[in-house]
């Protein structure tokens, strides 16, 4: 947008770094008007990082660099438990998949010997 690769995410239209009232402003107006939920900037970086992790659970190192914490110790400090939990429903969900592709399969073999006697 400006011509070259900015140190800060949120900008204004002539490059400079938009103020952190203004930010916070923006957020809290923008999740309040959409979501109808009154959520604080903090809050909003808590729940970025869940929608990482639940679309890919165990991207913490990408977690890290969307949050800016300078070590995966301590993402993984907040955000390790959390992903325990979806990596078990994500493990049930997979298991729930083989099933039901298994026993598609079967149900088809069936049909396919039935049609044969």
């Amino acid at each position: 947008m400006i011509g070259e690769r900015s140190d800060t995410v949120f900008i204004t239209r002539t490059g400079r770094p938009r103020s952190q009232a203004a930010i916070q402003v923006a957020i809290e107006k923008t999740v309040l008007r959409y979501l109808g939920i009154k959520i604080t900037p903090h809050q909003f970086r808590h729940l970025a990082a869940k929608i990482v992790l639940d679309a890919n659970p165990g991207a913490h190192e990408l977690v890290r660099q969307l949050l800016g914490h300078k070590s995966l110790k301590i993402t993984t400090a907040f955000y390790a438990g959390i992903d325990t939990r979806r990596a078990g429903r994500a493990h049930a969900d997979l298991i729930m998949k083989l099933r039901d592709s298994r026993l598609g399969r079967q149900r088809r073999r069936r049909t396919v010997r039935t049609h044969e006697e």
